[in-house]
C-alpha cells in the first residue's frame, strides 16, 4: 500500500490522529468537524490500512529512515495508531493515548533534516509533539504550509479552522510554560502525563526513548 498526501482518504485519516485538538468556542473536536466538512473514508479503504477489527492485526506499517541509525515507523490499528523509533515505542493515538512526546523543536529538526517526504513525515510525527505558547505562532504557520500540501482542497476558512484545532492539539491553554525539563544524566522530561517522557517514569526507560530522540535529530 502506497501512502501519500495526494490521497484525499490518508490525509483525513492523519487529520483524525489528534485526540487533544479541539475548539473551545464550538465545545467541538476535530473528529466532530471533519465529518461535518468532509466525507471521511470509507470502511473498505480503512480495511485496506488498518486491517479489519476482527481477528489478528493485518493492518499496514509505514516505514521512514530517518538517518543511518534511526527508522520511523507508524502501525496503523483499527482504533489506533502506534508509533516506534528503530524498536522503541514512542506512543500511540488510541483510547489509552500516549503522545506529548517530541518537542517541537525536534519535530521540525526531524522533517527539516528529511530529503524524501518532508510535509508526509510532518503529518506523522505531529500528533506526537508538544508546543509552548511562545511557538504558537510559528506551529500555526508551519500547519498551515504543511495543509496545502494535502489532497484536501480547503478554503480560506477551513484552513484556518484545522489549524486552530491542530495548534490546540500541541498547546493546552493554561499549562506552565516550561513543558520539558533537563534532568541530569536522563534528558528531557515532561510534566504531561500521557507521555513515555513523562517524568515520574523510571530512569532506564526515560534514558532509552531520549538516546533514541537524539539520534533521529542528528
Amino acid at each position: 500500500m502506497e501512502l501519500q498526501l495526494s490521497d484525499k482518504n490518508f490525509c483525513l485519516f492523519l487529520l483524525a490522529q489528534f485526540p487533544f485538538a479541539s475548539d473551545d468556542e464550538l465545545e467541538m473536536t476535530l473528529t466532530d468537524y471533519l465529518p461535518e466538512i468532509f466525507e471521511m473514508p470509507a470502511g473498505e479503504w480503512l480495511d485496506e490500512l488498518t486491517g479489519p477489527a476482527e481477528g489478528d492485526w493485518k493492518g499496514y506499517t509505514y516505514m521512514h529512515r530517518l538517518n543511518e541509525t534511526v527508522t520511523f515507523y507508524a502501525e496503523f490499528h483499527p482504533h489506533e495508531t502506534v508509533y516506534f523509533l528503530n524498536d522503541t515505542y514512542l506512543g500511540n493515538t488510541g483510547g489509552h493515548f500516549h503522545l506529548s512526546l517530541l518537542s517541537w523543536e525536534e519535530l521540525q529538526a526531524i522533517v527539516n533534516n528529511d530529503r524524501t517526504d518532508p510535509s508526509l513525515l510532518f503529518w506523522l510525527l505531529l500528533p506526537l509533539a508538544v508546543g509552548k505558547e511562545s511557538e504558537q505562532s510559528a506551529i500555526a504557520a508551519a500547519i498551515g504550509e504543511h495543509l496545502k500540501a494535502t489532497a484536501l482542497d480547503l478554503q480560506d476558512e477551513q484552513r484556518r479552522m484545522l489549524t486552530n484545532f491542530l495548534t490546540r492539539h500541541l498547546i493546552f491553554p493554561d499549562e506552565e510554560s516550561n513543558v520539558f525539563e533537563y534532568k541530569t544524566g536522563i534528558g528531557l522530561v515532561t510534566s504531561r502525563n500521557h507521555s513515555e517522557r513523562n517524568r515520574n517514569n523510571d530512569a532506564a526507560s526515560l534514558v532509552k526513548v531520549n538516546e533514541v530522540i537524539y539520534s533521529a535529530v542528528r
